[in-house]
């Protein structure tokens, strides 16, 4: 229905028009160049072909691309500029983007500054960490008064250790008394982990002395490469660290300066990224000598665009359509209003090029749905406000605006349902009367309130998911004509269509009109027996059987409708929960201090429940088009439409 029709283009022509060619294609930005790889492990075609891939020049490319991505994330460190919510390129007029050889100089000179003042900032940071890390080891010994350089007399060792924290420094010393009377034992410092020492004894002692102290885990400490007390060592360390902190500073200033670079930077970058894409579409190009051959997919209505274009460069073109049942890529083209919610059918999958495309047909449940669980005003209000501000601001592009225009859709509906259900924040009117002006106002419902009539709307909910199923049976029949198999259409949609019916009109038909219950009867034994005998008449071997079967299908319905009851719960939870809120909010009373609480409350609980609430619509009304519905029919499997054209990260370009 939606899906757009696809022909596909075989081209020849001479080798000095392919490089033409190939821009003039990615200026089109309609054509879909197929991969050659298939045709290349054909031997008869690779004996007379072969791919002209540019593989140095794209691997270039992608290492320049990188050298740009690796200076801009350095930018965006040190860009203080308020940054948009929703990321928007920034439109630039095709001859801007065209950039000359001086213009590429100069910013391939920023870069390479913006790459050095990054890299003396990690050479700083690294240094910076060094010294710190020095700093604290010498910190526990900062009572220690010795030169560090002195680490032995002409008789003595000077020694400088540390012992677990458990250790009895008494005890040690203690033990050394009974080696030697010549030795000095100091206890520096202490902390959690360890306690450190300073130990000077006779050489003559040293074997001794050093079989007592490992039996208390003493492990030497020596800081070979200074010299001079610990504190002089401390504050030289001191001084080179504020030596750094002034140089980083002077480089992250500079880096502050070098932001104004930035979008410069970022159309760079485009320019580079669509080289590369055009160097890669060569590797879809298969050559000989002296000619080239492309092959690929164009939407049928841009069918004479590309023609023009081929035999403007002298090519030997052929443009037709595909054979029947053949796979082609798949481009959606709804309406306006439709448009948006191609970003619900894209979640789960794409359609494939033999079936309809299920977005115009689900899109009205799906608002519907929606509205119906979050059924409020004011959350509709502010939901369809806030997503409408969103698209107007022009900062959104491609899925995200489809997505956020989408959920303006469901605010409307949201705010739709919660007329019909008489909800504004719960019943958030009725209790500010009350509790602050002491008379009694409420929304009237322009139907029901469903907290108050549960029951109703479980019926409506469930009448909702039979009319949602009968479609889906419906579109699954239109898909079975359309492939020449009536006899499956009347199997698998029709018969269900007169079972169903007849079981409701049995079940709840009284209440409908007289002698409904008996026309119900007859229709479903009469769609039970289609059900459980056409079968016998259209399979072949064991599937004349399948009649038995498929009637038990019949189960699989039941769950289904019962599924909609969600529509129920959900309605019910937001609304429940959102006069809870309003209730805690008025348990403060009606006088000025009871005011305050009663705002701050109410803000932050339906804030909750917006969020809440909305997800939980979200959530469940997909579920149901991606279990209930698409489970009717919907194959997927598609393969998106992927046009050769300008991919540009940060740029729009705007043909002049």
């Amino acid at each position: 229905m939606a899906i757009v029709k696809m022909n596909k283009f075989t081209a020849i022509g001479i080798d000095i028009a392919g490089e033409s060619l190939i821009a003039q294609l990615m200026e089109l930005g309609t054509t879909e160049l197929n991969s050659q790889d298939s045709r290349l492990a054909d031997e008869e075609w690779a004996s007379l072909v072969s791919a002209e891939k540019r593989e140095r020049e794209v691997s270039e490319l992608e290492s320049r691309l990188n050298t740009i991505d690796s200076a801009l994330k350095i930018l965006n460190t040190y860009d203080t500029s308020k940054q948009p919510l929703f990321e928007s390129r920034r439109p630039v007029a095709e001859s801007a983007f065209l950039l000359d050889n001086k213009e590429k100089n100069i910013v391939e000179a920023d870069i390479r500054d913006i790459l050095d003042l990054g890299s003396s900032l990690r050479e700083l940071g690294n240094a910076r960490n060094k010294i710190e890390l020095a700093i604290i080891g010498l910190k526990p010994w900062i009572a220690y008064e010795i030169p560090l350089e002195i680490q032995e007399t002409k008789y003595t060792y000077v020694s400088m250790g540390i012992v677990p924290a458990d250790a009895d420094v008494n005890r040690i010393r203690r033990i050394l008394k009974r080696t030697s009377e010549q030795f000095e034992l100091s206890l520096i410092a202490a902390d959690a982990e360890y306690q450190y020492l300073s130990l000077i004894y006779l050489k003559d002692a040293e074997e001794q002395i050093h079989d007592v102290l490992k039996q208390y885990g003493f492990s030497q400490v020596s800081f070979k490469d200074l010299t001079g007390s610990v504190g002089e060592n401390i504050a030289r360390y001191e001084s080179e660290l504020a030596a750094i902190a002034k140089n980083m500073a002077e480089v992250e200033k500079e880096l502050v300066e070098m932001v104004a670079c930035k979008e410069a930077i970022r159309l760079f970058y485009d320019y580079l990224a669509v080289e590369r894409d055009r160097a890669k579409a060569f590797g879809n190009v298969l050559v000989t000598k002296r000619t080239f051959y492309i092959d690929g997919w164009i939407p049928a209505e841009e069918s004479k665009k590309l023609a023009a274009l081929l035999e403007k460069h002298g090519c030997h073109f052929e443009i037709i359509e595909p054979e029947k049942g053949e796979e082609t890529p798949v481009l959606l083209k709804n309406n306006n209003f439709i448009t948006p919610i191609e970003s619900i059918t894209d979640l789960y999958d794409v359609p494939n090029s033999k079936e309809v495309d299920p977005t115009p047909i689900y899109a009205f449940f799906y608002i519907c749905f929606f509205g119906i669980m979050f059924a409020d005003i004011g959350y509709g209000l502010l939901l369809a406000a806030l997503s409408f501000a969103a698209v107007k601001s022009g900062r959104l592009e491609g899925n995200t605006r489809k997505f956020i225009k989408q959920l303006g859709y469901c605010g409307v509906s949201t705010f739709i349902w919660g007329v019909v259900f008489g909800s504004f924040f719960g019943n958030l009117v009725t209790v500010v009367s009350e509790t602050f002006f002491g008379k009694t106002v409420s929304i009237r419902p322009l139907w029901i309130n469903p907290v108050e009539n549960a029951m109703t709307m479980l019926y409506f909910s469930c009448i909702l998911g039979i009319v949602h199923i009968f479609v889906a049976l419906g579109v699954k029949a239109y898909s079975r004509i359309r492939e020449g198999k009536m006899a499956e259409a009347f199997n698998d949609a029709f018969l269900w269509h007169i079972l169903i019916t007849g079981l409701v009109l049995l079940l709840a038909g009284e209440n409908l009109f007289t002698g409904a219950a008996g026309a119900g009867k007859w229709m479903s034994i009469a769609g039970a027996a289609g059900i459980l005998l056409l079968p016998a008449f259209t399979g072949k071997g064991t599937g004349r059987l399948m009649g038995l079967w498929n009637l038990y299908g019949i189960t699989n319905y039941l769950a289904d409708v019962l599924s909609y009851a969600r529509l129920l719960a959900l309605c019910l939870a937001g609304s429940v929960l959102a006069q809870v809120f309003n209730m805690i909010a008025s348990l403060f009373g009606g006088s000025l201090l009871g005011v305050i609480p009663f705002i701050l409350i109410v803000v932050a609980a339906h804030i909750f429940n917006f969020l809440l609430s909305g997800l939980g619509a979200f959530v469940h009304s997909i579920r149901l088009q991606y279990v209930e519905f698409f489970g009717k029919f919907f194959e997927g499997k598609g393969t998106p439409f992927q046009p050769f054209m300008k991919n540009t990260k940060y740029v729009r370009i705007i043909r002049n």
